[in-house]
């Protein structure tokens, strides 16, 4: 597994990170890992969102490919 070291941290940051840690019961390395992991996710989408609740329910919806073609924006002039 890949690792990283940061160099620099301010100490306020430092400090931050390790408050963090504690009130969650975890080492200043895990909570780092859970930050970045949920700094760096990408957020999800309405659609998925409501895929997965027809998904996990065994709704009867046709499995249509996503277009993720990008739209030009209107043009009101």
């Amino acid at each position: 597994m890949p690792s990283m070291t940061v160099r620099n941290l301010p100490e306020d940051l430092h400090r931050r990170i390790r408050i963090y840690a504690a009130e969650h019961g975890l080492s200043a390395e895990a909570a780092v890992r859970r930050l970045l992991d949920e700094a760096t996710r990408p957020a999800e989408r309405l659609g998925d969102i409501v895929a997965d609740y027809a998904r996990v329910r065994a709704a009867d919806f046709p499995d249509t490919p996503r277009d993720r073609t990008p739209v030009s924006p209107a043009d009101f002039s």
